[in-house]
């Protein structure tokens, strides 16, 4: 097959970029080929590196959790289908509406050797549970947490402020580190020097590098000597450190560079991170807005061609959104259809809803996310087809944020992530789009007290008929439209084997590498 003009400009400009990272411009591809050639070495590229380094408690988003997979381990973990597996912990039960005890894993020690125990689990509630730093992302996430009490050397019970059912789901993200070398060294001396009981431990942290090595003391063993990480920030490095053999794993790739991975022997992994991709109206009290009608925000839903835009945008490599949470999530509902593109029929309810003549809308996006203001576009050259004209507005992704947080909603619509991370629970969604949050750009007192009751059933059964049942209320009510489940995309490179990321937690233990052929 002869390239196009359009894929050998492509490849030129990517030996280009292999050519400024291995340069004066970016030394870090060259300085990670300094270890011996008998060592097997994993090296990826990711386009920012942990703020905090290795504070196992600072963040539990990427790209933190990108390296902290390989240092530290939850109680339990998730799996791609959204259960709860053992991890450390092996066995759980509630005995008490406030009160988990864990049953943990037994001969697991940490990178120094000390035993990863009931008391080291209780020393890790303990501190997170007391006073400490509100920055810290795990205390955020587990402000529920009220202590831990040691019953042998393998159980330890954990105590919480009021019912959490999902407390093994929470366990996932709440990593277990040596608390006494946490208190001993201090948060920022940790963090250069962390101890966890994860595949590997910590040699160096640089602005453009990072080095692990191997911890053979590991109860997950792995099957190669290191991994190195490299701070490349734009993405056609990253693709030319896989063409040239110096990268085994880049993150980020964009749709369009597919062919050039599978091209030069490579794959592609399809990372879903756990949040529905939406675009959420902003209507109700206090607004004068077509988007008040349901019928307007129905038709909305039904003008827009999603299938086409996975296709061409996204590889086809994720699945239309039919409510706001993932497939994986508890309390996911299967029996709630997705709109279905039908141009025909959404003109026919702006004609019921009085808008014959359509309307014009604004809408703002930080631009974040995989070929986002591609969709965008085409998503705006949809709704033009049924007499909806867009604006959109770029904001930065900092004060974009920011804005939402202090509930400043200043467009009719914006992109929104619905997460259901860190716990696979659909009910998760409605911290950021239900009365729940502090100023809410959604708030239908109709469906809240449902939504309150199902944060507190604890009954398996009840808790996921209370989810279905807002699952489809929002669905009915299309407070957004429904776009697609998130993902990002992964290269990988022809000698890396074994990779799998679920939800963003890499099984670095899994990983082998080929020999060169």
């Amino acid at each position: 097959m002869v390239p196009s003009k359009t894929d050998s400009t492509r490849r030129a400009a990517i030996v280009g970029g292999a050519a400024t990272i291995m340069g004066g411009g970016a030394t870090a591809l060259t300085l990670a080929s300094a270890r011996g050639q008998s060592e097997k070495v994993l090296r990826v590229a990711i386009g920012g590196f942990p703020a905090e380094r290795g504070n196992a408690f600072a963040n539990i988003q990427t790209p933190s959790i990108v390296v902290l997979a390989a240092l530290f381990d939850g109680l339990t973990r998730l799996k791609h289908d959204g259960t709860v597996s053992p991890w450390l912990a092996t066995a759980w039960t509630q005995i008490d509406p406030l009160t988990w005890r864990f049953t943990l894993r037994e001969g697991v020690v940490f990178s120094n050797g000390k035993p990863c125990d009931a008391a080291a689990v209780a020393g890790n509630i303990d501190y997170l549970s007391g006073p400490g730093p509100a920055t810290e992302g795990v205390r955020r996430e587990m402000l529920f947490l009220d202590g831990a009490r040691v019953v042998d050397a393998s159980t330890v019970e954990i105590k919480t402020t009021h019912p959490v059912p999902m407390l093994p789901r929470y366990a996932a993200v709440l990593p277990i580190v040596d608390i006494e070398a946490w208190h001993a060294m201090g948060p920022e001396q940790f963090s250069l020097t962390p101890v966890g009981t994860g595949p590997f431990v910590a040699e160096s942290w640089g602005p453009a590098r990072i080095e692990l090595r191997a911890n053979r003391s590991s109860w997950r063993k792995p099957k190669i000597d290191a991994i190195e990480y490299i701070n490349l920030p734009d993405a056609p490095p990253r693709l030319a450190g896989l063409q040239s053999g110096r990268i085994d794993v880049a993150y980020q790739v964009a749709p369009e560079d597919f062919s050039e991975v599978e091209r030069i022997g490579g794959s592609i992994f399809t990372l879903r991170d756990g949040s529905a991709t939406n675009i959420v109206f902003l209507f109700g009290e206090g607004r004068e807005t077509p988007l008040n009608d349901v019928r307007v925000r129905r038709a909305l839903n039904l003008g827009v061609d999603l299938d086409r835009i996975i296709k061409q945008l996204l590889g086809g490599r994720t699945t239309v959104s039919s409510q706001p949470t993932v497939a994986a999530a508890f309390g996911y509902d299967p029996d709630i259809e997705p709109y279905t593109y039908d141009p025909d029929a959404a003109r026919a309810l702006l004609r019921e809803a009085g808008y014959a003549d359509g309307f014009a809308i604004t809408l703002q996006t930080s631009g974040f996310g995989t070929s986002m203001l591609a969709i965008i576009q085409q998503i705006a050259n949809d709704w033009a087809q049924i007499g909806v004209n867009v604006t959109v507005q770029m904001k930065p992704v900092i004060r974009y944020l920011t804005d939402f947080v202090r509930g400043r909603y200043e467009a009719d619509a914006m992109t929104l992530q619905w997460g259901a991370y860190p716990t696979l629970d659909s009910i998760q969604m409605t911290n950021l789009s239900s009365c729940r949050k502090t100023v809410p750009w959604y708030c239908d007192q109709a469906i809240q007290p449902v939504i309150e009751e199902a944060w507190l059933e604890t009954d398996p059964d009840k808790a996921l008929a209370l989810r279905r049942q807002v699952m489809r209320y929002y669905h009915d009510q299309a407070p957004g439209l429904f776009l697609f489940e998130g993902v990002a995309f992964i290269g990988l490179s022809a000698r890396t084997r074994g990779f799998d990321s679920v939800f963003g937690i890499v099984a670095y233990d899994q990983i082998t590498l080929d020999e060169p052929g």
